[in-house]
């Protein structure tokens, strides 16, 4: 008998379709869908350069990333996933993300999840995620142990050691079987991967999901630029379709940049559930 795991709440409302579905694409690289959106970013970043003046440290991206939760808490099957041919959700949001510790080429490049609270607002992100790259820092520092570790570890290895650890760690996955010192800090294992690329001067992309953890959704975010006195950015999703219907992601995609256009929405508590108006469809 299936139960829940340690990250996650067993879905037990699931029809007979979606099991089928789970069944036939038992794989998340295999479920992949693409959406696409240039979004009107014009209110947004008006408000969050006035906010950089009573929030020490905001940027855009802190911004970006409180939306992204906000749609989470109000979309709740975004947050779903599926292991094990199972359908779960996750008993908490976060976000990962990969950064790099210093601005350099040559930087180590470190992975963060933001785990976000229902009352989290706009300022308590831009203060958790200066505090996690902080720890991150201060970790690679003093050889600390944990997700970033175990990759270095791991991905040291010959390839004839290398291949049968990483199909190990693999079936453990599948079984909810992963140290916790593995799972923690790991993108894979998060609501839902981001990628800011707009430093990089491009759009959105598709990016690849992988079979490997729960997390199943990677966005991405381009660069905002401006058009004819406007300011527009790109970003281009790819979802895993076993956990919620086509007509479910447009609904969020709708959500995203209704929230983008009205930011003032950025400063109420990221569980405070926030619903499409009828006035905009």
């Amino acid at each position: 008998m299936i139960v829940d795991r340690r990250d996650g709440y067993k879905v037990k409302d699931i029809s007979g379709m979606q099991n089928i579905l789970i069944d036939f694409k038992p794989n998340r690289c295999d479920s992949a869908v693409y959406m696409n959106a240039k979004i009107d970013m014009t209110n947004f970043v008006k408000f969050i350069n006035k906010k950089k003046k009573d929030i020490e440290g905001l940027t855009f991206y802190h911004g970006i990333v409180d939306v992204m939760a906000k749609t989470i808490y109000s979309r709740p099957y975004m947050n779903r996933f599926v292991a094990n041919r199972t359908l779960y959700m996750h008993k908490e949001v976060s976000l990962a993300q990969t950064i790099k510790v210093e601005f350099a080429d040559d930087a180590v490049e470190s992975l963060i999840v933001l785990k976000i609270d229902e009352n989290d607002t706009l300022e308590d992100i831009s203060r958790k995620t200066k505090e996690r790259v902080d720890k991150i820092r201060q970790s690679r520092e003093s050889g600390g142990k944990g997700a970033n570790a175990a990759a270095d570890i791991v991905g040291g290895l010959p390839k004839f050691l290398r291949i049968p650890v990483v199909g190990l760690m693999k079936w453990l996955d599948r079984h909810d079987w992963l140290p916790k010192s593995i799972i923690d800090d790991n993108l894979y294992y998060s609501s839902a991967i981001l990628s800011n690329i707009g430093s990089f001067k491009v759009g959105g992309i598709y990016h690849n999901l992988t079979n490997f953890g729960t997390a199943s959704s990677l966005i991405t975010f381009g660069e905002i630029k401006e058009e004819n006195g406007k300011w527009f950015m790109e970003m281009g999703a790819t979802i895993d379709e076993r956990i919620a219907d086509g007509f479910y992601f447009c609904k969020a995609l709708k959500l995203i940049e209704y929230i983008f256009d009205t930011p003032e929405l950025m400063m109420e508590p990221a569980g405070k559930k926030v619903v499409y108006p009828e006035s905009r469809k």
